[in-house]
């Protein structure tokens, strides 16, 4: 099942520079609700936003999104497991910092593995991951432009 439309929009922005969080959310048409590491609308992921605090293997390959247990955030975890496209990245690397864009990315696969979840608890800061969702770049062009 997709959750993604069949003419997705992505904003015009370059890899490797920074945009604050708002200047995301409007770019990709996102609502303002939470949980703010996926940018969506109507129940559609249009985005992601990880911050490395909470995700430090989100610039890896693939990189990896670390997905809590406080509500809503395993919903969102399943949902972002089963969206099929490109998702636009956006990595914050210092708490409170701007959001660099990491280029486009795909659903590689997820685990609820205990073994693969406990490898990567890192107390006091992080203690608990209710999923960890795999994305695999699949832009190779610097820029993304807005579809026509």
């Amino acid at each position: 099942m997709s959750e993604h439309s069949a003419a997705p929009v992505f904003p015009p922005h370059v890899v490797g520079e920074s945009y604050d969080f708002q200047t995301i959310r409007t770019a990709l048409g996102g609502q303002p609700l939470p949980p703010n590491f996926v940018i969506q609308r109507d129940g559609v992921i249009l985005g992601v936003c990880l911050g490395k605090m909470w995700n430090p293997l989100a610039e890896g390959d693939p990189a990896e999104v670390w997905v809590g247990r406080k509500d809503p955030l395993p919903k969102w975890g399943v949902k972002l497991a089963a969206t099929t496209g490109a998702l636009p990245v956006y990595v914050r690397r210092d708490e409170g910092g701007k959001w660099f864009f990491i280029g486009l990315h795909e659903v590689t696969g997820s685990s609820t593995d205990p073994n693969d979840i406990r490898h990567r608890l890192k107390p006091p800061v992080i203690t608990n991951i209710s999923r960890i969702v795999y994305l695999k770049r699949v832009d190779a062009a610097t820029t993304v432009t807005a579809a026509q």
